[in-house]
């Protein structure tokens, strides 16, 4: 697989058009751009968003990460990161164009829900109620004041993200048409169908709290048509060659060194003998070799707090997020997490089967996409098997060792679970509560404010702790 950066002719047509007088252009038609090209785009910025917020933020507030200075997020000042908001939602209008383009199928319809779903889901799972259904219809209908819809009907309702998936799914079984462009699985269409039925499992599971998924969920299972091994997984790795390369690697010393290993990870994987974190983390520059040292600092501390420690003592990241131009997968989805979630779903009775088989299949599923081998003797540790009242939590807290850089998804599961136990950072901004979402963009406010207001009336504020529909 490869990863591209669309290059002048894309870059002219999906960008460069905007900055044209506006009365040359139909506001009311999408511009004919050939499917392939938005789509090779999409993918590429998409996944990119995926590893790059990851990086960010995610990893910081799944405290698989800490920092030690500039990213208030880690003290929980998340702000409204409204350079993602609007990303998303130009990636999701880019994905309607291919829907509405004239030189379309209906395989580059169903592969563009598929991805809107994704899109969709991270923007309701990091501001809770926002812009869908009027905003997918946009600038067609003339609409630049799109209501703000319930997270509940976001995943729930027709047309919203399960529903979107479960019909992509349908044509893309029955469809004998073809696409290009595709950057991920090649226009193997089966892979999609794969990608699509793994991301209802993980969406089903989410919800799982406030709906009954079971049933939907067996079927999916029992159908058999989701990942069935790495091989499916939906990633999109670097290259070796500018500028086509992971961002740290080319981003200042500065920005790398001031993301380091949390005590959290120390704490989760120090005791397991855990090859992983060798991989995810450097030796302290005190280490001495055949006699490495990994040591992580608390989350969250005030620039006075961590004048009290060593940092020359605490880990980096590992080579692999520095050193190397294409080592990092960008994933939207792996095989280890999907085996987490049927782990997860068999434990608690929402589908027939093994959870231990599915759990013993997501940790080497991880080991095996970081292209490690798993020690022999890793799953026979005491602290490992399931089969006692911690099932949950030991499940939860290998699928956070697996979720590392995998964007948002090990804080989302924090926050729907409790699990892995972090502890509250002691210098956080936000009187001891752990966040649940990002502010709202003030471009919302200045440009949408009746429909903000109403929208944050609906969820008790515009603050971090506003909790969305699923985690209520």
């Amino acid at each position: 697989m490869k990863k591209f950066i669309i290059f002048t002719l894309i870059s002219f047509l999906v960008i460069g058009c905007k900055k044209f007088d506006q009365a040359n252009i139909n506001q009311n038609a999408p511009e004919n751009v050939n499917p392939q090209f938005l789509l090779s785009n999409v993918l590429s910025e998409a996944s990119n968003n995926q590893a790059y917020w990851g990086w960010h933020a995610g990893s910081l507030l799944a405290q698989h990460s800490s920092n030690l200075e500039f990213l208030p997020v880690d003290r929980y000042n998340l702000g409204s990161n409204e350079g993602l908001w609007t990303a998303t939602y130009r990636l999701m209008k880019d994905l309607t164009d291919i829907k509405n383009s004239e030189q379309g199928n209906d395989a580059y319809s169903a592969v563009a829900d598929v991805l809107i779903a994704h899109q969709a889901s991270l923007l309701t799972d990091l501001w809770t109620n926002v812009p869908y259904f009027e905003a997918l219809k946009g600038q067609s209908e003339g609409n630049f004041t799109p209501a703000f819809d319930k997270q509940e009907a976001i995943y729930t309702a027709d047309g919203g993200i399960l529903d979107l998936l479960e019909k992509a799914v349908n044509t893309l079984q029955s469809t004998s048409d073809k696409i290009d462009g595709d950057i991920m699985y090649q226009g193997n269409l089966n892979q999609w169908i794969a990608f699509a039925n793994s991301l209802r499992i993980r969406y089903l599971l989410r919800i799982s709290g406030k709906v009954d998924v079971s049933t939907e969920m067996q079927n999916i299972v029992d159908g058999g048509m989701i990942f069935q091994s790495g091989m499916q997984e939906a990633v999109v790795p670097y290259l070796s060659a500018s500028p086509n390369q992971w961002v740290i690697f080319t981003e200042r010393e500065g920005r790398y060194v001031d993301v380091r290993m949390s005590k959290t990870a120390e704490d989760i994987l120090t005791p397991l003998n855990d090859p992983r974190l060798s991989h995810y983390y450097k030796p302290t520059v005190n280490s001495t070799p055949g006699n490495e040292e990994y040591n992580g600092i608390p989350n969250g501390l005030s620039r006075q707090s961590q004048n009290s420690f060593d940092l020359s003592d605490v880990s980096l990241l590992g080579s692999y997020l520095r050193d190397e131009p294409d080592a990092v997968k960008a994933a939207f989805m792996t095989y280890s997490e999907l085996q987490f979630c049927l782990a997860e779903a068999a434990h608690k009775g929402i589908i027939s089967g093994s959870a231990s088989m599915y759990y013993e299949n997501g940790i080497q599923a991880s080991f095996t996409h970081l292209g490690l081998t798993m020690p022999s003797g890793y799953l026979s540790q005491v602290e490992v098997p399931l089969g006692g009242g911690t099932d949950l939590e030991k499940i939860l807290t290998q699928k956070w060792i697996a979720s590392f850089m995998n964007g948002y998804e090990a804080w989302f599961d924090f926050r729907r679970t409790g699990f892995p136990v972090l502890p509250i950072p002691q210098d956080n901004l936000n009187n001891d509560v752990f966040p649940v979402r990002y502010a709202y963009p003030s471009t919302e406010q200045a440009v949408n404010g009746a429909n903000y207001s109403e929208a944050v009336g609906a969820i008790g504020g515009d603050n971090y702790n506003s909790k969305g529909w699923w985690e209520q």
